[in-house]
């Protein structure tokens, strides 16, 4: 009876019977002779290891068929009978008589895959005979994207999202785990982001390996994010992972994680040390005796006889009807206790805030003594808070206490990292949705205006830190609203803008009101000052033009308006377009009435043109003309009197001009005008000029 359940059957038999079993299962029994007979002697000396021992079934010894006796195999076992391998004084090598089903070209040392010392028969060499047969296998880094999954709420998509792919070796997995730390829960891989093997040995093949397993375990509705990492552990640790009909040996030839699939390859089947099978049936076929083929997996050995054959064939012990339980039954040596590569669990967490303390509490179990690190990041994966750093605990229930009084509401998620004393790793992620009640008003900051002369727009840049129906108004320096570019629009927390067209407004102050209602009716405002300056292209208007003549100054007097500050010129051209005079020249005119005056006391009648222009600050040009007709009225004429004997009327007023003629004394003569000391009179029908001295009584 064992454990107090079951009946444990055992099978009492002899040594060469048990190798009739043996050999079959172990060597493909239609193989020639010759490498069955290699494989039988092999596996006797192996079994001479535990006499008197209780083995298995299974490779922790030798594969045993039990009575599925082969011919041909049996063949083989007769024909060695009580042969084993042995070492100089030693009958035999015992359980150093190693072999593997293939070597992939290269036989591997026994102290490269054991502790121990390294044998001289179990060297590193090459095999001829070896076919080098190759193997490979292949995950996808990513298998489920978790992106668009609300983990909060698991039940929802759970039972249709599976792994990416659906291969045996992400079965492997995912058993592994279950039998590592997460038995009996529901577990779904979602990555594989890292898998290495290196530290290779004299034999080529790998030592170390490193690999990192994400995954999901479904507990209470949630998903809770976990992850295992496995640093510089030992090969077969990985071997077993991934599963040992994939990852066949450890004589690895590429590891590509280039792309967002992990290929491995690499020859051969099992450690590689001592016998390949594979081998030994090619160096049967090409003629060598199972003599030759052991001398060469086993250097430096030969074939002793362990005892004698028995004279006459043993027919096959059959079975007794009942299972036969030996007594006393012997004692099992224990195996040395295997290293621990397995790591921690974390498991049952759960988080809860407290409105009273402003506090999240998050607590969790470890199944054995760790180090432990909790942190909280924030929905950009940014560390935000470290509430435990690296400190030793024991197994059992812990406890982290997060204040959360400066932090807004969000999502964050709680990260639990766990290290034995071996530096085995684990990690555990928890989603968890931050809800204080809010009793603050929306935050209204980094406010910006800006004008764009293209749109002839201005753009109103500001943030908000909470969710809001938000009233934007432009007002005026009165106060009086111009425009409500938004009217009670919901608004996300983050940047937002607006803009206002000004096309049809005039430079000046203006103010954007800026007014916001959170979801729990708490409010905010704000005011950002703007003072709209339009770059002018608009020209100087000039309007209300009116001339006016004044004998009594003999003066043309010009008026006119002008609507911005500019500078003016004013000229006055003739019906030819000649230029008379110019009244003002380039001078700064302030916006309003002008004017300027014109005196006509030399020109004649007639047509004229008063052109005048302004440019304002900007450089806006306008030019504007208005017609003149000048209509003096006629001059009354003067009179004089000759009082010298005899005058002379000369050609110009001068004594070098020509005498034109002479005048008597008191005769009357018309004046028509005065030029220095000289008059110009009517004379003939003509004029001239004469001194004024000689005339009197000018009226």
């Amino acid at each position: 009876m064992e454990d107090g359940k079951f009946i444990r059957p055992y099978n009492s038999i002899g040594l060469e019977d048990y190798l009739k079993g043996v050999v079959p299962a172990e060597m493909p029994a239609l193989w020639n002779q010759e490498a069955l007979k290699a494989q039988a002697v092999a596996a006797r000396t192996y079994a001479m290891s535990y006499i008197n021992r209780t083995p298995d079934d299974t490779m922790s010894y030798q594969v045993y068929g039990g009575y599925t006796w082969h011919e041909n195999s049996t063949k083989a076992v007769k024909a060695t009978e009580g042969q084993v391998i042995g070492y100089g004084e030693k009958l035999h090598i015992g359980s150093d008589a190693l072999f593997s089903s293939s070597n992939g070209g290269k036989t591997e040392s026994n102290k490269n895959v054991w502790v121990g010392p390294e044998l001289p028969y179990l060297m590193v060499k090459e095999d001829p005979y070896d076919p080098q047969a190759v193997w490979s296998f292949s995950v996808k880094k990513q298998q489920i994207d978790l992106t668009n999954l609300d983990l909060t709420k698991a039940d929802t998509w759970w039972a249709n999202t599976k792994e990416t792919e659906q291969t045996p070796v992400i079965s492997n997995i995912r058993a592994w785990l279950q039998k590592n730390g997460y038995t009996g829960k529901d577990i779904k891989i979602t990555a594989v982001p890292h898998l290495s093997l290196h530290a290779l040995t004299s034999g080529g093949r790998v030592s170390k390996g490193s690999i990192t397993i994400e995954f999901i375990v479904k507990e209470k509705g949630k998903a809770l994010q976990q992850s295992v990492i496995l640093e510089d552990v030992t090969a077969s640790k990985i071997r077993d992972i991934i599963g040992l009909s994939f990852m066949k040996s450890f004589l690895v030839d590429k590891v590509d994680t280039a792309r967002d699939v992990i290929n491995v390859s690499g020859k051969g089947y099992g450690h590689g040390v001592g016998l390949s099978q594979y081998g030994a049936k090619k160096a049967g076929e090409k003629g060598n005796t199972y003599h030759e083929i052991l001398a060469f997996y086993y250097e430096g050995t030969s074939l002793k006889q362990a005892y004698e054959p028995e004279p006459e064939e043993v027919e096959p012990v059959k079975p007794d009807p009942a299972p036969v339980i030996p007594t006393p039954i012997p004692t099992p040596v224990p195996d040395p206790a295997p290293k621990d590569e397995t790591a921690p669990a974390i498991k049952d967490i759960k988080t809860y805030y407290d409105s009273k303390t402003n506090q999240v509490k998050i607590t969790f179990d470890t199944n054995e003594k760790a180090k432990v690190t909790v942190e909280v990041k924030d929905e950009k994966e940014q560390i935000i808070a470290s509430l435990v750093k690296g400190d030793q605990k024991p197994s059992g229930s812990q406890l982290a206490i997060w204040d959360a009084s400066k932090v807004s509401n969000g999502s964050y998620s709680f990260e639990v990292r766990a290290i034995d004393s071996s530096n085995n790793a684990s990690s555990a992620s928890v989603p968890f949705s931050l809800t204080k009640p809010d009793t603050a008003a929306p935050v209204i900051k980094n406010t910006n205006t800006s004008y764009d002369s293209k749109t002839n727009k201005v753009f109103l840049k500001y943030e908000i830190n909470e969710k809001s129906k938000v009233i934007v108004q432009v007002k005026d320096a009165k106060g009086k609203i111009q425009a409500t570019p938004i009217n009670n629009a919901e608004k996300n927390a983050g940047v937002q803008w607006t803009s206002w067209n000004v096309s049809k407004v005039s430079n000046g102050k203006y103010s954007f009101e800026i007014a916001t209602i959170d979801r729990n009716q708490n409010k905010s405002s704000a005011t950002v000052p703007f003072t709209l300056t339009k770059p002018d292209t608009t020209a100087p208007s000039i309007n209300h033009i009116k001339t006016s003549y004044d004998s009594k100054t003999s003066k043309v007097d010009l008026k006119y308006d002008i609507n911005e500050r500019a500078k003016v010129t004013v000229q006055v051209k003739d019906a030819k377009g000649k230029i008379l005079v110019t009244l003002t020249n380039n001078a700064e005119k302030n916006a309003g009435i002008q004017s300027a005056s014109w005196n006509v006391t030399k020109e004649s009648n007639g047509k004229y043109t008063f052109t005048i222009t302004a440019i304002d600050p900007s450089k806006n040009k306008r030019t504007t003309t208005t017609s003149y007709t000048l209509n003096k009225p006629a001059a009354k004429n003067l009179t004089g009197k000759v009082n010298a004997t005899k005058l002379n009327v000369r050609s110009k007023p001068s004594t070098s001009g020509k005498v034109l003629g002479s005048l008597k004394k008191n005769q009357i003569v018309t004046v028509i005008t005065k030029s220095s000391s000289w008059y110009k009179i009517q004379y003939g029908k003509g004029t001239g000029y004469v001194h004024a001295n000689y005339l009197t009584n000018v009226r």
